[in-house]
């Protein structure tokens, strides 16, 4: 609900039509809900790639807190925004969170963050 408007949250049936656009990928699960919340409808015990890009730090906190516990050997995080000046209150809190689980992160040119496990 904090998260930036766009039109297309306004729509009813968005959640129909992001289940249209992944129907023939037999190894993509859709879940609905709020993250880190939703989590408890289904979470991989292991991860080896993600891409965390919510624009808001709750959310992205969650997320982070979340799948560094399970990232694999050799895993893969993108933080997308993360060296942006207008997300700073989030590299603020994933750095926190970084820093709590002795992770390091790479600022890229492109202003995202890259951690590797």
């Amino acid at each position: 609900d904090e998260h930036t408007k766009h039109v297309a949250h306004d729509d009813p049936k968005m959640f129909e039509g992001v289940e249209a656009r992944f129907s023939s990928y037999d190894f993509v699960r859709l879940i609905r809900g709020a993250v880190p919340e939703s989590f408890d409808q289904g979470f991989p015990d292991q991860i080896a790639f993600a891409h965390i890009d919510m624009n808001h730090p709750v959310p992205e906190a969650g997320a982070l807190r979340a799948i560094l516990p399970r990232l694999s050997p050799g895993g893969i995080i993108i933080l997308d925004d993360y060296g942006w000046w207008g997300y700073s209150t989030q590299k603020e809190i994933l750095d926190t969170i970084l820093e709590e689980h002795g992770v390091m992160v790479l600022e890229l040119p492109t202003g995202q963050g890259l951690v590797m496990n």
